[in-house]
């Protein structure tokens, strides 16, 4: 028999030194090692590629001289601050203050304007009711004079033989200025730059002359006039009927009246039958009335109309402001119908807010 070869001696793995266990190599290692190589090398090969792009890249322009950007800011101007309003507090408190020192109106007047001294009323104290301003006059950029009626009453009995007591309505003039702030940061404040000052009331004004001079005679337009104002009034329902298409007036919200009197009705032009009958003619209509209440009070009313022709009628168009055409505000009118305008220049009336 042959000899059997020789057994090989099976091999110990070395240990090394220090008795440490071999690292392990994971695949995770591997392949963070591949990509580093992969990006490093895709680095390097691109450098030639972004080298000979830059060359057809055109050369980026100069920059040109730093714009200054300058914020122009408006000085701070003051407003119109009220000058009305302050001068019927002002003597509101100034009236009010003639009670006595002690009284509310009087400290408040104090911290308000220390150096005007208040009213002394004693034993005949006043009662103060509205206080409204009914003219200002501006006399400068920081200063108005500020005109205000009040209406007093004296709370004592007159005695017989008293002189007539100067209550009533009574007209006082306030000078007012603006002040400036006494620190940074502070706000404008109204002052005023001393007592009041009694002056005469207003002379009654002369009435303007009016646009309406010509009478309306019975007919078409006396009719409508008429009809629609006693069925606005509420004295009799429907008032929707008189307007003209695509017109909404809301009735009065003080609730209505058991009989309305037409008193006058005028017309700004003459007018017959036969205007209702061309359709867009345009009329403006004057009304005198005398409303009674449930209550039997009587009320002198007046009322300026606008009304246009339509299918042989004439409709409510808008309430006018009654300051007559010359001053009446030009809106245009309520839309109408297609079948009630017309090509003629009266077919839309000029209307003002009511």
């Amino acid at each position: 028999m042959p000899p059997s070869p020789p057994r090989r001696t099976r091999r110990t793995p070395l240990t090394p030194a220090g008795g440490r266990p071999p690292k392990k190599i994971s695949v995770l290692s591997v392949r963070s090692s591949v990509l580093t190589r992969f990006v490093v090398w895709g680095a390097l090969a691109t450098g030639p590629i972004a080298l000979l792009a830059s060359y057809g890249r055109p050369a980026p322009a100069a920059p040109g001289q730093p714009v200054s950007m300058t914020r122009a800011v408006q000085p701070e101007t003051p407003a119109e601050t009220g000058p009305a309003g302050y001068a019927e507090l002002f003597l509101g408190l100034w009236l009010e203050a003639g009670t006595g020192p002690q009284s509310a109106a009087a400290r408040q007047l104090q911290l308000l304007a220390p150096a005007v001294r208040p009213p002394e009323w004693g034993q005949r104290a006043v009662e103060v009711g509205q206080v409204t301003a009914v003219r200002t006059v501006r006399q400068g950029q920081d200063r108005w004079s500020v005109t205000v009626a009040a209406r007093l009453t004296d709370t004592t009995e007159k005695t017989e033989g008293e002189p007539e007591r100067a209550t009533g309505l009574r007209y006082f003039t306030l000078p007012v200025v603006l002040q400036q702030p006494d620190r940074p940061g502070g706000a404008l404040g109204l002052a005023a730059a001393g007592a009041p000052m009694e002056i005469a009331g207003p002379a009654a004004g002369q009435m303007p002359d009016s646009p309406y001079g010509s009478a309306v005679d019975n007919g078409p337009l006396a009719d409508t006039l008429r009809g629609f104002l006693t069925a606005f009034l509420g004295a009799e329902g429907g008032a929707d009927r008189y307007l003209a298409p695509g017109v909404v007036l809301p009735r009065p919200d003080a609730g209505t009246y058991i009989a309305v009197e037409v008193d006058q009705l005028l017309a700004d032009r003459s007018t017959d039958a036969q205007d209702a009958g061309r359709d867009g003619a345009a009329v403006r209509a004057r009304a005198e009335v005398t409303a009674t209440d449930s209550t039997g009070r009587r009320w002198p009313l007046s009322y300026e109309l606008a009304l246009t022709a339509r299918a042989g009628r004439w409709e409510v168009a808008a309430l006018d402001s009654g300051l007559g055409t010359t001053a009446t505000a030009k809106i245009p009118a309520p839309s109408v119908s297609t079948s009630s305008r017309s090509t003629g220049p009266a077919a839309t009336p000029q209307t003002s807010a009511s």
